[in-house]
């Protein structure tokens, strides 16, 4: 009864939601389909200039004006006054002294200038010139004057950006087009049998009048005068990489931001990528040396390099923008220096990812769809095992079957056997499948320049290539922005839900090792649960050994499954008082709560050796909720003075607080996969596990920024943080930085050479921090978990200590020096940008080894410098372009390389050097050594294997020849990091077709090569292995080999690591292909008669190959994959 409440409660609260959302929708839909112009609207004015006029017009009235700037030439003062009219009323005052006319559309007003009747001095047949003018992006532009040059006669294109003028058949007619921010441009008419074909006209725009936009989520700045660096990239850039994955599609074209490569989850839909911009800027801490999860006192984790993400105004996680539609998209903006994200203070070292999303288009209900269909095939290339045959024979020469004893001979036999009669199994393809996924969005939106709205509904399917696992998204989002005069009002609303399903054929590396000439099925189809045991005393050993069939556990129920829910609500407030100022209220609230479930009953093979009832079978559930609220007020001021002088600066403060709790329990007793709900349980483990934390965090932010005709530009930044996290006397910190900008190409000495567009140097130096360690970091923590036994005296409980806290715990700071220059040259065919930077961070926080007599490992300090430095370049050039065509072919070359060097480390640190050269075995762990990177292989020197003993020869410390293998003997040797990597993408348009290729280079750094050493030089041969096992082996005195004898021992050579299996890596991937058309009602005249305005056609394929120096085997957990999408979408009238 318990769970059917459940799934009613559940169906309520989705039927709430559901209501809420079109009871919401048709209250703000349905008054917007009326006409915007018989609207009632009051205005007054008093002599003022027409272009005062239409700026009024624009403020509080809320329609917007297309207009050639050069109308407006003339000082005509007019006079309005209409109280309770409309705005024909308005219009007609306005221009009734004037030669204007104008036209209104879905609240656009176009101006242009009346026809006079003049006639062409030699009368002739009249004919009609048609057409439609753009810009350089393909935007159509309405309002755009259209002269016969020579003659006063003209028009001006409508909302459309199309023209339609009448005039005589003249010989040589030429059409003069002009408007406000573009070059002018001079067409000849051709005339063919007294007829003119439509004309497409293309105007570029004027490179004194393009003010493009920085997007820092806080404060929008102009580029030209902004000192910080920033790269801006446009959503339908992303799209051409990659139609789902954002973050791939980023790091392709930016430099500066990479994903790690992880070659054990592959192409796994329930993990999350390691995401770096500009290296490490944060010390290692906790067991093992993983640099990068961390994992400080209290049950909290997190990745301390993964850059700040934004997206509408909110801080997201890693799954939020992964998860994100990238038809959504607008533009994202990365900020990379200090100069660029200060003013996010204590979150930045690590760089501020910014996502901005299509905000609501005004105008009547427009409706579109977007979707793709994908499919997704395992790429096994990496694998490299021997097949039945040759498994069997290397068994034979290793002495796996003695010839004295008679158990292994009759299982030797047994499998030859199974070998001759053709047995030869595929155990990869076992648990893999081709998957196909599906994503499928609606948009719908609207209004009126006053209201507008726009509802988006989404979901996505994404099964992966290892069946049964999968990963589920919904979202729903609701836009709403209302402007009365100088104040807008706009509300963002965001729900999301998400369920993962890991795979229960369990880990790819399973199959990696099965022999081939195991039969996967039994003699009726079955899968059995043991599929072949070693009988003889293997090694010494009495216990036979049995080698289990995988797939067992798929034949029962079983679980092991994520669910996330969340809702986000940003309300904005802003005041425009007057030109320069404007006034801003944000209030955001977000809430999240998450489930993992895993569940194995009773059949599982993990309680094969179990024999309680009540123990076997288990499920373990763990709950967590996470609530933030935040509050932010901002005031901005940008004005120019003089037309010369231009001043910008920001005032914002900001409250903010999380509260967080992760609960956990465990129950077993589950006799079979049908039970499996937590409530079936027989038996509660009596304790639970969980954590709770609350931080509190203020913000102060102060920007001024100055320009002086935007050739020389400087800017200040200042943030003042508080945070609960630190200690008492360290709450507050301030975080700063400081810009310079110069444009050499306003320069009088450089402003003449037109083959140069623009030089631009900048430099910057600023301080910024890290947060997101654990709430309770500087307090002492306490638990009643091992002492919840009440004083029968008194009410009292027991509880104990369980961390020391740091009261003079300090905020981590990261000082970053950062030198740009940009270059453009003959018209934007050839850009460059260059930049370099150096960082360091102090006040590292990471834990101190304590005496074992205090009672405690460690406790937090602030100990350690991190410094990293690094090149960044980028290069464009066009070799063609044709704009009247709409006809283009970029190529992009890029690269970056980084040095990290440890300045100063931990006693946690020189600690955890020890436990890693205590524990190491054939694989190298991390070592941590002032002068020395994080990224450094720490090997013993090799000199061979020695042709005389088979031995390998390896080198001490100080260079003495031995071949005694010593931990203590390891230096670094080799670089993870290498020396330059980057892309080379290149992108073809030609009249709506586009074409993109998309490739990743990498070269200079070392790998260990662990398949090396696990799959031929320590091959446990119970197991398959590389086919590389048998060649290159020493076998006698003399032989020139590279790898040790071959032997039958579960550990193979036990090789320890050492340099003979660093190498050079060197890798080039075909990441991307990317074919698009688009429809529209332009170059597909049959649209012009059908419901849909336009349509865009694409297919994708991605990871389409890897070529590696080093052969390795890829995807160890869960297998890489080739993508080929096809995708659609379609906008309707």
């Amino acid at each position: 009864m318990k769970i059917n409440r459940e799934c009613w409660i559940r169906r309520g609260i989705f039927c709430r939601w559901v209501g809420a959302y079109l009871l919401t929708l048709f209250m703000f839909v349905v008054p917007l389909s009326a006409d915007a112009s018989g609207q009632q609207v009051s205005l007054r004015l008093e002599n003022v200039s027409l272009r005062e006029a239409f700026k009024e017009i624009r403020k509080q009235l809320g329609y917007k004006l297309a207009y050639n700037d050069q109308v407006l030439r003339e000082n005509t003062q007019v006079s309005v006054n209409v109280s309770s009219g409309n705005i024909h009323d308005v219009m007609t005052q306005c221009l009734e002294k004037s030669n204007l006319g104008y036209e209104i559309e879905n609240d656009v007003i176009v101006i242009y200038t009346k026809q006079p009747d003049v006639k062409l001095a030699v009368p002739q047949k009249s004919m009609k010139i048609e057409g439609v003018v753009k810009d350089s992006k393909g935007e159509v532009l309405p309002g755009v004057t259209v002269m016969v040059k020579g003659t006063s006669v003209g028009v001006a294109t409508d909302i459309d950006g199309k023209f339609s003028i009448e005039v005589a058949e003249t010989p040589n007619l030429v059409l003069a087009f002009s408007f406000v921010g573009m070059k002018p441009k001079e067409v000849p008419v051709k005339v063919v049998n007294g007829k003119v074909d439509l004309l497409k006209v293309v105007l570029e725009e004027e490179e004194t009048e393009l003010e493009e936009v920085v997007v820092t989520g806080m404060f929008a700045r102009k580029k030209e005068g902004f000192t910080g660096s920033a790269v801006t990239v446009k959503g339908d850039e992303l799209k051409k990489i990659s139609t789902t994955n954002i973050a791939k599609a980023l790091s392709t074209i930016e430099p500066s931001f990479r994903i790690m490569e992880n070659i054990s989850a592959g192409s796994d839909p329930n993990r999350l990528p390691d995401m770096r911009m500009r290296g490490s800027s944060t010390l290692p801490s906790g067991a093992g040396g993983d640099n990068n999860l961390v994992s400080l006192q209290g049950e909290y984790d997190t990745y301390p390099n993964q850059p700040l993400l934004m997206l509408d105004g909110f801080e997201i996680d890693v799954q939020t923008m992964v998860d994100l539609d990238p038809d959504r998209v607008q533009s994202i903006t990365i900020l990379k220096d200090a100069s660029a994200t200060a003013i996010y203070g204590s979150k930045a070292a690590n760089g501020v990812i910014v996502i901005e999303t299509y905000t609501p288009k005004p105008g009547e209900i427009n409706v579109s769809y977007g979707g793709n269909f994908r499919v997704q095939i395992p790429d096994l290339s990496a694998y490299n095992l021997m097949n039945s045959e040759e498994k069997i024979r290397t068994e034979a020469l290793a002495g796996l079957y003695a010839s004295h004893d008679l158990a292994s001979q009759r299982d030797y036999q047994n499998r030859l056997r199974e070998v001759k009669r053709g047995v030869d199994t595929y155990w990869l393809s076992q648990p893999l499948r081709t998957a196909v996924q599906h994503r499928h969005a609606l948009t719908l939106e609207g209004g009126s320049e006053a209201l507008r709205y726009k509802l988006y509904v989404g979901m996505n399917q994404t099964p992966g290539v290892m069946k049964e696992s999968r990963r589920s998204t919904q979202t729903g989002a609701l836009d709403i922005s209302y402007r009365f005069k100088n104040l807008i009002m706009k509300n963002s609303l965001n729900v999301d839900n998400s369920t993962g399903d890991d795979s229960p054929y369990g880990s790819f590396s399973e199959y990696t090792r099965l022999n081939p000439y195991l039969r996967p099925y039994g003699e009726n189809g079955e899968i059995n649960k043991i599929m072949q045991t070693w009988d003889m005393l293997y090694l010494g050993s009495s216990e036979p050994y049995q080698v289990a069939n995988p797939m067992y556990n798929t034949t029962f129920n079983s679980k092991d499954r994520t669910t996330s829910f969340s809702i986000r609500n940003l309300f904005k407030l802003e005041y425009t008082p007057t030109d320069a100022w404007r006034l801003q209220a944000d209030i955001s609230v977000q809430k999240t709560v998450g489930k993992d479930e895993v569940f194995r009953p009773a059949q599982h093979t993990a309680f094969a050796e179990v024999v309680d009832p009540t123990l076997k079978g288990d499920f373990v559930r763990r709950q967590s909720e996470d609530f933030n609220y935040m509050v932010a007020l901002t005031a901005s001021y940008n004005d120019v003075i003089n037309d010369i002088h231009y001043v910008t600066g920001n005032l914002r403060y900001s409250v903010e607080q999380t509260h967080s709790e992760v609960y956990g329990a465990t129950v077993t007793g589950f006799p079979n996969g049908n039970m499996d709900h937590i409530l079936f349980g027989k038996k509660y483990n009596e304790n639970m596990t969980g954590s709770e934390g609350t931080t509190r965090a203020l913000g102060a932010v102060a920007t001024l920024g100055y320009s002086y005709d935007y050739r020389y530009s400087a800017d200040f930044n200042i943030r003042i943080d508080g945070s609960s996290q630190f200690g008492k006397d360290n709450r507050f910190a301030p975080f700063w930085s400081g810009g310079v900008r110069w444009n050499m190409k306003k320069e009088s000495w450089l402003r003449d050479v037109k083959w140069v567009d623009d030089v631009v140097l900048r430099a910057s130096y600023g301080v910024t921090g890290t947060q997101g360690f654990s709430p309770y970091q500087s307090r002492s923590v306490y638990t009643y978990t091992n002492l919840m036994k009440p004083y029968f005296s008194s009410n009292a409980t027991g509880t104990e200590l369980v961390a020391l806290g740091n009261t003079k715990l300090k905020w981590q700071q990261t000082g970053t020096w950062n030198c740009g220059l940009e270059l453009s040259m003959f018209k934007g065919r050839f850009t460059t940008r260059a930049e370099y930077f150096l960082k360091n961070t102090k006040n590292s926080l990471a834990q101190i080894t304590l005496a074992p007599s205090i009672g405690f490992a460690s406790y937090p300090e602030n100990m350690g410098n991190l410094e990293t430095k690094g090149v960044e370049l980028n290069f464009s050039f066009i070799p063609y372009r044709d704009l009247d065509k709409d006809a283009y072919w970029v190529v992009t070359v890029n690269g970056s390389h980084n040095k990290e060097r440890l300045k100063k480390i931990s006693d946690a640190l020189r600690h955890m050097n020890d436990l890693n050269t205590s524990k190491e075995t054939d694989k190298p762990l991390p070592m941590y050594e002032e002068g020395e990177s994080q990224t450094r292989i720490w090997v013993v020197r090799s000199l061979g294997i020695d042709p005389m003993t088979g031995d390998e020869m390896l080198l001490t410390r100080d260079g003495q020849v031995t071949s005694v293998y010593n931990a203590i003997d390891k230096v670094p040797y080799g670089d993870t990091e290498p020396k330059w990597q980057g892309n080379i993408n290149t992108s073809f348009n030609y009249k709506g077709f586009g074409a993109n290729l998309a490739f990743n280079y990498k070269f200079g750094g070392q790998v260990y090569n662990q398949t090396l050493v696990d799959k031929v030089e320590n091959a446990d041969l119970r197991y398959n292995v590389d086919k590389r096992v048998l060649t290159e082996r020493w076998q006698k005195p003399g032989d020139i080999a590279k790898y040790k004898r071959l032997t039958n021992a579960t550990g193979g050579a036990e090789t320890s690591p050492t340099s003979r299996f660093v190498m050079d890596e060197n890798t080039f991937t075909f990441g991307s292909l990317s074919l698009t058309y688009r429809m529209d009602q332009q170059n597909t005249r049959f649209l012009k008669k059908s419901f849909v305005s336009s349509l865009k056609w694409g297919f994708t394929m991605e990871d389409i190959f890897y070529l590696s120096s080093v052969k390795q085997e890829r995807g160890l957990d869960y297998p890489f994959a080739r993508q080929f999408a096809i995708s659609l979408n379609i906008v309707f009238k």
